[in-house]
């Protein structure tokens, strides 16, 4: 594999591609034997520059992320390259970040996944995070938590997996994939650093309220179909924390409609 250069991943959905954050702070970093590959997974193409030096595809069936990154992931083992960073579309990145990551990955063949600080626009931090955390009210002290990270920002070492496996669950395609991704990794005993830099990113998940109504529902159903698949000893403690977040979302005048799916995963719906 070509370990002086690695591939770049933007996944469009409805944005034009000029007009991406991601594809805005990425270009002008880009060295010498990196590779971009931009999946658009919108309903019409969303190219609207000219596909020069990178490859671009577009699925307008839009099967998820998941289809995407092993798209991606395929692609860099076509042309050789061992490692692959994943942006989404709207995440910033700052002057500095190919430079930065092209130090890490060549000071060390050990590592599985470097990831990075990222925040919301707002400064409130939003990975890595610990998986148990985040689901729980209460996680046993002495069992170990899952350091987990949001995709995007991400970099893989490709040569740390078998050449003939997919590394993206299609099961869950969109949301919790990296939840599933890093629980694998630690399953695997494979190795996460995290990175001194600090990405920005926008989230449609901060607030339910302007949430679509099917966007909800895929995202509070995966969640639960997570929790029972990976912590079904854990199942009550989960459903306590759904209700503690109705109760929440409640106060904040959320429509009922996304306050029933809450008390229909509580019920044990996964889907």
């Amino acid at each position: 594999m070509n370990h002086s250069g690695h591939c770049f991943l933007i996944v469009l959905y409805n944005q034009k591609l000029s007009t991406s954050p991601a594809y805005q702070s990425l270009k002008p970093q880009l060295l010498t034997g990196d590779n971009l590959i931009v999946y658009d997974n919108s309903p019409v193409s969303m190219l609207d520059v000219k596909a020069e030096n990178f490859v671009y595809f577009h699925d307008a069936t839009n099967t998820g992320l998941a289809t995407a990154y092993n798209f991606a992931v395929q692609k860099c083992r076509e042309t050789g390259h061992q490692w692959l960073t994943i942006f989404d579309q709207d995440t910033r990145i700052p002057t500095g970040f190919n430079h930065d990551v092209t130090e890490a990955i060549t000071s060390s063949n050990a590592i599985t996944v470097l990831v990075p600080q990222v925040t919301l626009e707002d400064g409130t931090s939003l990975s890595p995070f610990w998986i148990e955390d985040a689901l729980f009210v209460h996680y046993p002290a002495k069992d170990q938590k899952t350091l987990a990270a949001i995709n995007s920002g991400m970099t893989l070492n490709l040569a740390t997996f078998s050449t003939d496996e997919e590394l993206f669950d299609d099961r869950y395609p969109l949301d919790f994939l990296d939840y599933v991704f890093f629980k694998r990794l630690q399953a695997e005993n494979k190795r996460v650093a995290q990175l001194p830099i600090t990405l920005i990113q926008s989230l449609s998940l901060s607030d339910f309220r302007t949430m679509s109504q099917k966007r909800f529902e895929s995202f509070q159903f995966a969640e639960s179909r997570f929790v029972t698949e990976f912590y079904p000893q854990l199942i009550n403690q989960y459903h306590l924390r759904v209700m503690l977040r109705l109760a929440k979302q409640l106060l904040k005048r959320v429509q009922w409609t996304k306050l029933k799916v809450m008390l229909q995963v509580v019920g044990g719906k996964t889907s």
